[in-house]
């Protein structure tokens, strides 16, 4: 008897929002558990705080000492942005050649995007409080947003687009 596998091709999206809520949802998993993971071995918080943390970016200092619903604001800001990288991506791949012929290039730039945006853009304009830069959390950063965010992002939505373009 042959076991079923979990295939990733265009018959596993069915339409673009199937396609985003996908993307965004391993993206933003894989995210989460890779920033529990990274922030508990640099800085011991567990995923509450983790998530508490995300919160900052809106509430403040206050938001570590928010309980769970800041807990729950961090979660929904997670996701929000996960949901929107994916967005972004899935409206530029048809429109952007490269991303088509390089999808896993592509997706490990794209991640590399994504972290440059948020650590340069976002967290700085936002009420997180400063921190100094730390070379090597910057760099399992780096690495981990192209691995686990840039990439699942672009080969979800490149399975996509193969049977439409």
């Amino acid at each position: 008897m042959k076991e079923k596998m979990l295939i990733l091709d265009a018959s596993t999206f069915g339409s673009p929002t199937k396609v985003i809520l996908w993307s965004g949802l391993v993206a933003g998993v894989l995210d989460s558990l890779a920033g529990v993971v990274v922030y508990y071995i640099y800085f011991g918080l567990n995923p509450i705080q983790v998530l508490q943390f995300i919160a900052t970016g809106i509430y403040g200092p206050t938001a570590i000492d928010g309980g769970a619903l800041m807990t729950v604001i961090g979660l929904f800001f997670h996701f929000l942005i996960a949901y929107v990288v994916a967005i972004l991506y899935f409206v530029a791949y048809p429109k952007l050649a490269v991303l088509r012929e390089y999808k896993v290039i592509a997706g490990l730039v794209y991640g590399l995007g994504v972290w440059l945006v948020m650590n340069l853009l976002v967290i700085p304009s936002s009420n997180v409080p400063a921190s100094p830069f730390d070379a090597g959390l910057a760099a399992v950063g780096i690495v981990w947003h192209m691995v686990l965010v840039g990439l699942p992002v672009a080969l979800i939505t490149s399975s996509y687009y193969k049977r439409k373009i």
